[in-house]
C-alpha cells in the first residue's frame, strides 16, 4: 500500500509541475508540425493527388505522414522533450527539495519516467487526432480528394503509431538516465542527436534492430 501511495503522490506532483512548463505546450506543437506541412503540401498540389477510382485517400495521406515522421522526428522530439523536463528541475534545484521530502528516492524517479513516458504517449495520441482532422478538413476543401468518401484503416495505422512508441521506450529510457545525470540540457541534448546519428548511419544493417535510436 505504501508503495503506491508514494508512486501516486510523486507522479501527481509531476502532472502538475508539468502544467506549469513549456514541455506541455511542446507536446502539442510536436504533434502538429508534421500534419500541417503535409496539409499544406496537399493544398498546394490537390491537383495531382486526385486518387485514383476507388483508392482510398487516407492510406496515402496518412502512411506518407507516419513514414516520414517516425523514423528522425520522433526520436528527436524525444531527446527534446526528456531534457526539457529534467532540465526544468536541475534549473530550479528542484530534485534537491524532492529529495529531502520524506519517502523513498525510487518514487521520484519512477514518477518523473512515468509522467515523461506519458507526456510522449500524449503526443502520439494529439499527432493522430490532427492527421484525422486535417484529412476530412481538406475533404471539405477539395471534394475531388474523396476524404469524406471512405474511412482511413484505424487498426492499420494504430498499430503502426503503437509499434513506434514501443520502440521508442529504450530511447526514452536512455535519454532519461543521462537527463537526470547531468544538470546542463546541452549534454542530453547533444547525447541524444549524436546517438540518432549513429541510429541513421546503422539502419541498413540487420543489427540495427537493437540499437534502440
Amino acid at each position: 500500500m505504501n508503495i503506491l501511495f508514494f508512486l501516486k503522490s510523486s507522479i501527481n506532483i509531476e502532472l502538475i509541475k508539468l502544467k506549469h512548463t513549456i514541455a506541455l505546450w511542446l507536446t502539442i506543437v510536436c504533434a502538429m508540425i508534421f500534419p500541417i506541412l503535409f496539409f499544406i503540401a496537399y493544398l498546394i498540389r490537390h491537383k495531382i493527388l486526385v486518387p485514383k477510382n476507388g483508392a482510398n485517400p487516407w492510406d496515402k495521406f496518412m502512411f506518407m505522414q507516419i513514414e516520414n515522421s517516425t523514423p528522425f522526428f520522433i526520436p528527436m522530439f524525444i531527446v527534446l522533450i526528456t531534457s526539457l523536463i529534467m532540465y526544468n528541475e536541475h534549473k530550479s534545484m528542484g530534485l534537491k527539495y524532492l529529495f529531502t521530502l520524506p519517502g523513498p528516492r525510487w518514487s521520484i524517479y519512477f514518477g518523473k519516467l512515468i509522467v515523461t513516458i506519458f507526456a510522449i504517449f500524449t503526443t502520439y495520441i494529439y499527432y493522430y487526432i490532427i492527421i484525422l482532422l486535417l484529412g476530412i478538413l481538406l475533404g471539405i476543401i477539395f471534394p475531388e480528394l474523396e476524404f469524406l468518401n471512405f474511412q482511413p484503416q484505424h487498426t492499420k495505422f494504430i498499430r503502426i503509431l503503437v509499434n513506434s512508441f514501443l520502440a521508442s521506450l529504450g530511447i526514452i529510457g536512455i535519454q532519461f538516465w543521462i537527463s537526470f545525470k547531468f544538470s546542463n540540457m546541452i549534454i542530453p541534448l547533444g547525447a541524444g542527436m549524436f546517438l540518432k546519428i549513429i541510429g541513421i548511419i546503422l539502419s541498413q544493417s540487420s543489427q540495427s534492430i537493437i540499437f534502440p535510436y
